[in-house]
């Protein structure tokens, strides 16, 4: 199996910290590239053009900088892409266009109620996506 594109949605939790390290550490055994995606979406009353929008998205583009500093020591090529939308329709489609060998996530296990009312990202991408997706269980979640 090829694996030079790897795709991992942040949301910026533990588990996706630790998706990450997965990660990272895997694309520098083969020479992948990673691409992190965040995505986010809007509230049905507010406007993607809204003070409040704009505001939100320079946060999460901070934020976003500052993960890919925390990893800047490591030997892979770490893409930024902020997408606004449903996320895991943005990351599904964000592995599609990035021609994604493979999708790396973090999950907390949930189960049950709280599966059914929370949702599940990381079961509806494993789904949804063209490409293998691993996920990785934060391990002292609750």
């Amino acid at each position: 199996m090829k694996l030079d594109t790897i795709v991992c949605p942040i949301d910026f939790s533990d588990a996706a910290d630790g998706a990450l390290r997965y990660a990272i550490g895997l694309a520098e055994k083969v020479g992948a590239e990673i691409h992190l995606v965040p995505s986010w979406q809007l509230s049905a009353y507010a406007s993607p053009t809204s003070e409040l929008a704009k505001a939100f998205e320079a946060d999460l583009q901070r934020d976003l900088e500052a993960v890919a500093k925390r990893y800047v020591g490591h030997k892979v090529t770490l893409h930024r892409h902020l997408r606004l939308g449903v996320p895991y329709v943005e990351i599904v489609e964000a592995a599609k266009e990035l021609k994604a060998d493979l999708i790396v996530m973090g999950t907390t296990g949930k189960t049950g109620l709280e599966h059914f009312l929370l949702g599940a990202v990381a079961e509806r991408i494993g789904r949804s996506a063209s490409c293998p997706v691993t996920t990785v269980k934060l391990a002292h979640a609750p």
